[in-house]
């Protein structure tokens, strides 16, 4: 009995004392407003996130999101453009201007004659006159050919300038008195039916005219003279033209031309030979043609662009189409769209003809000054352009005379005997 009145008395003297633990520590804290943090390490009361110690270790500022490198990352796109799988296609050419009255290359110096060529620093160069009755004449004959073709046939003239109008100075040909070929070209395309489409091609030439467009000893343009009317032929067409780097090329150095004998061998012109380039057309060198022999005509396979290395200095230039036949053709299998041009030319065509070749499946020239005498014997009753057109299907005819033939009263007759 006294042992259990002993352990309730030890019970109750515990209470008392957690009582007064409990007394001593929450009054305290009443009186303080709330619990404060401890300072002491070895605390296991648990800190308030919001109350951090001001000697915590934690960073206060949030881990921040911008890359290591001090450079800020651009936020534009890498390009804005379209991703483009092919090359971009370049625009086609415009037509040069007319109204260009100076060229880089300008001769200034005064020339001389000898025989029929005049002669300055080195160059010879031909005479041209302009006479109103005789151009008329030449602008109803292409006129009439545009006319017959009216809806069937594109008709274009070219007519090609002399070196003469190119390369010399208004000075000098004033010194000389001959006729601003420039002004003599506008006024007989201006004087031609609207269905005529005309190639101006002097203002390409004179903004080129220190480049080898011109021989010095031959009173025709070079190919590279050509290449640039053909690109205006292409402007005007509205094709693009190839670029000379396409092409392969034979290139002869000691060329000796039609000067030298116009002009009863002078020696400046000999001390001074040309460079000829001719450049090869691609889809095909091989072409047709018909040649004056024997009383009649043979018919022979011969390349269009011909390696004249072995040939002599003086006949170079018949490396074009072979020189003046009255009728010749190309057929280039690499194209396959019908597609058809016929050339009505002089000599200035030879040299012009290459660079059709790969424009067109069928490519025809004629020399309208023998054109018409080979017709009888090949059975060909009607000698006309527009019966030429409608028989071989063409769509384009490109007639091409340097500027001397459109004043020349015999080769207006030759003219008028087949443009139409």
């Amino acid at each position: 009995m006294r042992n259990r009145i002993l352990s309730i008395f030890l019970a109750l003297l515990a209470l008392v004392a957690v009582g007064a633990l409990m007394i001593f520590v929450i009054v305290p804290a009443i009186k303080g407003g709330g619990t404060q943090p401890s300072t002491d390490a070895s605390s296991t009361q648990a800190v308030p996130s919001t109350q951090l110690p001001t000697t915590a270790a934690v960073t206060t500022q949030p881990v921040t999101t911008e890359p290591v490198t001090t450079e800020p990352i651009t936020t534009e796109p890498v390009t804005t453009e379209p991703v483009i799988t092919e090359p971009p296609t370049e625009p086609l050419p415009e037509p040069t201007p007319t109204d260009v009255e100076t060229g880089p290359g300008d001769v200034s110096t005064k020339a001389y004659k000898a025989g029929t060529v005049f002669i300055t620093e080195g160059c010879g160069y031909s005479a041209y006159y302009f006479g109103e009755t005789n151009s008329t004449r030449y602008c109803e004959a292409v006129s009439n050919v545009a006319r017959a073709l009216e809806g069937k046939a594109d008709v274009y003239c070219l007519i090609a300038p002399l070196s003469t109008g190119v390369m010399l100075t208004k000075e000098v040909l004033d010194d000389l008195g001959f006729s601003d070929e420039n002004q003599a070209t506008s006024w007989m395309y201006e004087h031609m039916d609207p269905l005529v489409k005309t190639v101006p091609v002097y203002g390409a030439l004179k903004l080129h005219n220190d480049e080898n467009i011109y021989f010095h000893t031959d009173h025709h343009w070079t190919a590279l003279g050509a290449w640039y009317a053909y690109r205006e032929f292409c402007a005007q067409k509205g094709i693009r033209p190839h670029e000379l780097e396409d092409f392969e090329t034979y290139t002869y150095t000691d060329y000796q031309g039609s000067f030298i004998n116009y002009s009863d061998g002078n020696a400046e012109l000999k001390n001074n030979p040309d460079t000829l380039v001719a450049y090869i057309p691609k889809g095909t060198n091989q072409m047709t043609m018909y040649i004056p022999e024997g009383g009649g005509y043979n018919k022979y396979d011969w390349p269009i662009v011909k390696d004249m290395s072995s040939g002599n200095r003086g006949s170079y230039y018949l490396g074009f189409v072979s020189g003046d036949r009255p009728w010749s053709y190309a057929h280039n299998e690499t194209i396959t769209d019908g597609s058809a041009v016929l050339v009505v030319k002089d000599s200035f065509g030879n040299a012009f003809v290459p660079w059709l070749i790969d424009h067109y499946e069928h490519i025809y020239w004629i020399d309208y000054r023998t054109y018409a005498d080979w017709c009888p014997w090949a059975g060909v009753s009607d000698t006309s352009i527009s019966s030429f057109v409608e028989r071989n299907n063409i769509q384009d005819v490109i007639l091409i005379n340097q500027i001397g033939s459109t004043g020349s009263g015999t080769n207006l007759k030759d003219i008028e005997k087949i443009f139409r």
